[in-house]
């Protein structure tokens, strides 16, 4: 009779609690390949099928998973209540969103962020509870490992120096000196993205294209700095001298042939900033991710293309260029050919001039010139080579065209 009676084994419980094992190994393995906030909270989102936000205290994103086609709240800091800070968890007022809620990343007493969870469909999170505060958990950690330690006080010198936030080159130097960082006098940024990853392996995709890029974009002349920004990465490779910043543009585009040579299926995307002193890096890094947006869009992706290379697209791409800026971009095209027929009293700009004034027709051209064909020819062989130009792309002859509408209009 005692056997009937006998309490039962609940196999629920266990599976429950191995579950909640394995999930904790796998946040482990994500965080030890260097992931961070935003593989972690892919992987939570994934587990879990719920949009995720990650903010810092300064409610800076650390990290957005999981949303598809779901739009959540940019932040939660209008959502939380008041006297949220004690709880471990909190509902929001979030309209449309009953059943989402903020969990706090805490390191001892302190607040460092939160991480807010929007579910889908009907489920409760009450039954995930487990899963999110082990994330919460992991990230909180990552937090306060990078808050406190030199990896952490390098990364906030490199987040200043993007953000402008220093005046003048001393005084940056000063603070990288303290913080143990041996600056370059100059920088290329190179921004890289994988394109179509799927949330449940971006970490491990990420880890890997990162690794690939480190390897092609190796330098001479000292570290190579990694800002993580979204979903991809901007790679600063100290660049001392011009052919330096040449050479880093020259790797940058060997990146998706690295990938490729590494076996890895991942296609990527990404631009490359011009060369820039210390001190003004951020432009590079602006011009690198313009770049990439503008050979994602007008180019299909799976290039990493030089800010230099796209000729006229910046400043079509751009919102609000200036005449200056058109100037600028016109002297930048058409200088080094003026440049040549000064030295060599060639006329290779008549030359492009008349080309295009004449449909392209190089006899006609030819007897404008008063030269024999073949020498049309060669000059159009010189203008490429000189100007780093294809003609027989449509991409080069509108910028070409373009450079030479503006200079006629400047007169």
């Amino acid at each position: 009779m005692q056997d009937d009676i006998a309490v039962p084994v609940r196999p629920l419980r266990r599976d429950r609690s191995e579950a909640l094992l394995a999930f904790a190994e796998a946040l482990a393995r994500v965080a030890a390949s260097g992931g961070g906030a935003q593989a972690l909270a892919g992987h939570l989102a994934a587990a879990i099928d719920a949009a995720v936000l990650v903010e810092d205290a300064q409610w800076r994103h650390l990290a957005v998973a999981g949303t598809g086609e779901r739009a959540i709240p940019p932040s939660v800091r209008d959502l939380l209540p008041k006297d949220a800070d004690g709880e471990e968890s909190v509902a929001l007022a979030s309209p449309g969103m009953p059943r989402a809620r903020a969990y706090p990343l805490r390191a001892g007493e302190a607040r460092l962020g939160w991480l807010s969870v929007f579910p889908t469909g009907t489920r409760s999170l009450e039954e995930r509870t487990g899963l999110i505060r082990l994330t919460a958990l992991q990230i909180a950690v990552e937090l306060s490992r990078d808050a406190g330690g030199g990896r952490g006080r390098r990364r906030g010198f490199w987040d200043r120096l993007l953000a402008r936030a220093y005046e003048d080159p001393l005084e940056a130097r000063e603070d990288a000196q303290a913080r143990g960082i041996a600056l370059a006098p100059g920088y290329v940024a190179v921004a890289v993205e994988g394109e179509g990853l799927d949330e449940t392996v971006a970490a491990q995709r990420n880890a890997e294209i990162r690794r690939v890029c480190l390897d092609t974009l190796g330098s001479r002349t000292g570290d190579v700095v990694v800002v993580e920004r979204g979903g991809g990465f901007f790679f600063l490779v100290p660049a001392p001298l011009e052919v330096d910043a040449a050479n880093a543009r020259t790797a940058a585009t060997m990146i998706p042939r690295g990938m490729h040579r590494a076996g890895l299926d991942v296609k990527v995307v990404g631009g490359v900033g011009r060369h820039a002193e210390m001190i003004g890096v951020a432009r590079s890094v602006d011009e690198a991710h313009e770049a990439m947006i503008i050979a994602r869009r007008m180019f299909g992706g799976g290039r990493v293309i030089p800010y230099d290379d796209l000729g006229v697209y910046p400043l079509l791409h751009r919102t609000g260029a200036t005449r200056e800026d058109w100037r600028t971009f016109a002297t930048r095209v058409l200088d080094p050919l003026r440049a040549y027929d000064d030295k060599h009293q060639t006329e290779l700009v008549r030359t492009l001039k008349l080309f295009f004034d004449v449909g392209q027709n190089i006899k006609e051209a030819a007897a404008k010139l008063n030269v024999h064909r073949h020498t049309v020819f060669y000059r159009l062989r010189q203008i490429g080579e000189i100007g780093r130009l294809d003609l027989d792309s449509p991409h080069d002859q509108l910028t070409v065209r373009a450079a030479l509408a503006v200079d006629e209009l400047d007169g």
